[in-house]
């Protein structure tokens, strides 16, 4: 099954005037990300933006020309929106403070832990790429393929057909389950239980069966929930419940953050 990693297919910008930091932190991203362009200043580095238009801009707060927020400031003055993380080796508070005016994303003390500029560099990537293609990032790391994506709207659909029968005592008939971008949808079919089919057979009591069953969803989902997030290792929450007793279907609406 073909795995595809989110850093795989983001284009960085790296800003640096000292050479040796700016090597080394070179050579890391080059393994790591799908492509890195090395700027040896501010200058150079808004020129190096406007010619290859990257998705993240890492840059030094320190240069000798322009700076790492007069280059953001310019860069912000004429319309682009490039995610920054600045590093720096100060840490004064009046310095954070104008970055966080500017909409910086985020601010590294220098030396840079590499297992923290990662852990942003793909925090930053997953919201790139989820906005831009409608995707799903999960694992941490890894982008939704087809492949990924039956298997995965395979396994939610499984695990959620346990809680169904757990909570209700009866499974449905049919249980379809789609994932579009951050939104995962179980689609319910023929769910009513013998009593409830009774119920509805006495009588004009449709309302009465959807209150109860959202009841019983609204009061237990936090454990499907907590199932799928683990699944994803991605927090996931209930968007919306919606049942229809006349029609004998159900839907269910989950939000990935």
């Amino acid at each position: 099954m073909e795995e595809i990693n989110a850093l795989s297919q983001i284009k960085v910008l790296y800003v640096e005037d000292e050479a040796i930091t700016r090597n080394q932190v070179y050579r890391f991203l080059k393994k790591r990300v799908g492509k890195v362009i090395a700027a040896e200043n501010g200058e150079d580095g808004i020129n190096k933006f406007l010619e290859f238009q990257p998705d993240i801009i890492i840059t030094d707060l320190i240069m000798p020309d322009i700076n790492g927020i007069e280059m953001m400031k310019k860069l912000r003055t004429d319309g682009f929106r490039c995610p920054f993380i600045i590093t720096s080796a100060l840490s004064d508070t009046k310095t954070i403070l104008e970055t966080v005016d500017l909409k910086i994303e985020k601010y590294l003390i220098k030396p840079i832990d590499a297992d923290v500029l990662m852990n942003n560099l793909t925090e930053i990537a997953t919201e790139i790429l989820e906005k831009r293609g409608n995707l799903l990032v999960i694992n941490h790391d890894l982008i939704l393929t087809e492949d990924m994506k039956t298997q995965l709207e395979l396994e939610i659909r499984n695990l959620y057909s346990k809680y169904l029968k757990k909570v209700t005592g009866k499974g449905a008939q049919l249980i379809n389950v789609f994932i579009k971008g951050k939104e995962i949808e179980i689609v319910l079919k023929e769910t009513l239980t013998v009593l409830e089919e009774s119920f509805l057979a006495i009588g004009q009591h449709y309302k009465n069966v959807e209150f109860l069953r959202k009841a019983i969803y609204e009061n237990t989902i936090s454990e499907v929930e907590q199932q799928i997030s683990v699944l994803i290792k991605r927090k996931v929450t209930i968007k919306k419940i919606d049942v229809y007793p006349k029609e004998r279907f159900e839907r269910i609406l989950f939000q990935v953050l």
